[in-house]
C-alpha cells in the first residue's frame, strides 16, 4: 500500500554533500515530489562552492536543515552521516548521496518496508549504468566478498550489498549505537553502513530494495586511494 503524503512526516532523508552545487537543487526537488512532508538535512563536509546558499534558499514543503560541518576537527562521508543521525527528529532516517546516482523514485519503497517492520532496509544494486573501468568493478566486487566474509567471521547482521550508500534504518537503533560504540566507526570513511552492521551485535529484521546505480553526470567521485585504505583497515 502506497503511503499518504502525511506519513513522510516520520521520514528524515540525509544527504551528505561535498562540492554538489550541480545536483543538491534537482535532488530536494525530486524528493519533494516523491515524498513530499519529509525532513531533510543535507549534512555538508566543507563544501567550497554554492551548495549551502542554494540549500538555503530552496522552496517548498520539505523541512530542509543545512548541517554545516567545514569548521568539525574530522572530516569523511561517516562523521557526515552520523553527525546527521545525531540531529535527526524521526522514527526513521534514510541515507542517499548527493549526486543523483542514487534514485529518489526508490523512496517509498523503503519507506514502506519500514513501516512493515524491518529495522533496516539496504539497498542492492542490481545494475550500474554507465562504463566503469575494470579497476572500479573489480575493487567493488573485492570490496563486497571481503566485507560481506567479515561480518560472517563476526556473526553478524548482513545485507546482499554492504558497499551500498543507499539505506534506511530506525533512527533510534543507530543513535544507541553512536552512544556506545561511536569511537569503533571508521570517521574519516566512507562506508558508514558496514561500520555499522560491524559494530551492532543485535538482531536486527532485515529487507532490501533493488535499484539501478545511476551514472555520475556532474562532480568527480570522491572514491581515493585513502578511501580504499580506510575501508580495508576496518575490515579488520
Amino acid at each position: 500500500m502506497k503511503p499518504s503524503n502525511e506519513s513522510y512526516t516520520n521520514l528524515t532523508v540525509i544527504i551528505p554533500t561535498l562540492n554538489e552545487e550541480k545536483t543538491i537543487s534537482m535532488l530536494l526537488e525530486k524528493i519533494e515530489g516523491i515524498t513530499p512532508h519529509a525532513n531533510v538535512i543535507v549534512s555538508d563536509d566543507g563544501s567550497k562552492d554554492n551548495t549551502k546558499r542554494l540549500v538555503d534558499g530552496f522552496e517548498g514543503d520539505l523541512s530542509v536543515k543545512f548541517l554545516d560541518r567545514k569548521n568539525e576537527p574530522i572530516h569523511g562521508l561517516t562523521i557526515s552521516v552520523l553527525d546527521a543521525i545525531e540531529e535527526c527528529k524521526t522514527r526513521y532516517f534514510l541515507v542517499m548521496d548527493g549526486d543523483l546516482q542514487h534514485p529518489a523514485e526508490s523512496l517509498p519503497q523503503f519507506y514502506v518496508k519500514l513501516e512493515e517492520g524491518y529495522n533496516l532496509v539496504a539497498g542492492n544494486r542490481v545494475k550500474v549504468i554507465g562504463k566503469w573501468p575494470i579497476q572500479r568493478k573489480l575493487m567493488s566486487y573485492v570490496a563486497r566478498y571481503l566485507g560481506s566474509f567479515s561480518l560472517m567471521i563476526r556473526r553478524r547482521n548482513r545485507v546482499k550489498d554492504i558497499m551500498s550508500g543507499l539505506f534506511a534504518s530506525e533512527t533510534n537503533i543507530w543513535k544507541q549505537t553512536i552512544s556506545n560504540h561511536g569511537k569503533d566507526f571508521i570517521l574519516e570513511g566512507y562506508k558508514v553502513l558496514f561500520d555499522f552492521l560491524k559494530i551492532h551485535k543485535n538482531k536486527l529484521k532485515i529487507s532490501h530494495v533493488n535499484y539501478v546505480f545511476g551514472t555520475r553526470d556532474f562532480g568527480e567521485s570522491k572514491i581515493n586511494k585513502k578511501v580504499i585504505w580506510k575501508f580495508f583497515k576496518s575490515l579488520f
